[in-house]
């Protein structure tokens, strides 16, 4: 079973935080969530002049949370426990990860607007730097989640991600679908023809399927695709196959082995991120990697 001991929820008091909350209601009545953050933190040094003349001392952190507690009792209840937090930091990425450190946070939810909305420069930030998974709920998302698509590169981190959404289909009764991308290797052409590279690469990638089949007996009944990624991006082919196959929850395990935070995340990972998908997409590390 999985279970949350406890789950931050990064508001920026837009209209995406209605949904939020209510989604963040979701995961709770569906998993095991033992408390809940609700956070947001204010950039003093941004406001105008013209607020500042306005509305003089006015004391703007109790102002931020009553808002917070209003959208948390309309949107969230008492479906677990919760807290509000509100921080007057100039930095959001650095006080979001002490607070992530602080609280032992296994689980940060963020928000994400269209690209034609917003540049996502923080929602990329905190992905770099936040040490736990992310859960990223774009604004045109649906709270129903019945297919989860998994795409695997045979990564430990990689695996890790099917494993724990194996152990979510379970749980909750969803529909999981494994998805491999593979690339040709074009220099060799017309040398080999492309049908025969497209069967020796396809068999090498069953190969490695059986394998980790052998390994973890736990996914031996779960479907898996081959896509090839021809013209295209791997995070390319994941988006369009979400499309095609009406998955509502896109999960992908996270690298961290790398000694530069900045290069941890992966480009497919990233990628995803920055593309307008209507899907939940749940960054996953595993807890060897946070460590």
């Amino acid at each position: 079973m999985i279970t949350i001991d406890a789950m931050m929820v990064c508001l920026d008091l837009s209209d995406i935080d209605d949904k939020l909350v209510a989604f963040a209601r979701s995961i709770c009545e569906r998993l095991e969530v033992r408390k809940v953050y609700f956070v947001h933190n204010i950039k003093v040094y941004e406001l105008s002049e013209d607020f500042k003349e306005w509305f003089g001392d006015v004391d703007l952190a109790s102002e931020v949370e009553g808002n917070i507690q209003d959208i948390v009792a309309e949107q969230f209840g008492n479906v677990a426990d919760h807290e509000i937090l509100v921080s007057e930091e100039p930095n959001t990425e650095v006080i979001l990860a002490d607070l992530v450190k602080r609280y032992k946070i296994k689980l940060t939810v963020l928000g994400k607007k269209m690209s034609d909305k917003s540049t996502g420069a923080l929602g990329t930030k905190l992905l770099r730097i936040l040490p736990c998974s992310m859960l990223v709920f774009p604004e045109t998302a649906r709270f129903n989640i019945q297919k989860v698509l998994v795409p695997i590169d045979f990564s430990d981190a990689s695996v890790h991600a099917l494993r724990l959404s194996k152990n979510l289909s379970d749980q909750l009764r969803l529909q999981l679908e494994i998805m491999h991308v593979y690339r040709l290797p074009g220099q060799f052409f017309p040398l080999i023809s492309e049908e025969k590279a497209v069967k020796k690469a396809e068999e090498v990638v069953k190969g490695k399927f059986a394998d980790l089949q052998k390994r973890h007996k736990e996914i031996a009944g779960v479907p898996y695709t081959l896509v090839r990624a021809a013209n295209k991006s791997i995070a390319e082919r994941v988006a369009l196959h979400l499309e095609k196959g009406r998955h509502d929850l896109l999960v992908l395990g996270l690298k961290g082995n790398n000694p530069l935070p900045s290069l941890s995340l992966g480009s497919v990972p990233t990628e995803m991120y920055n593309t307008d998908i209507n899907v939940p997409l749940w960054l996953v590390y595993s807890e060897e990697v946070i460590k």
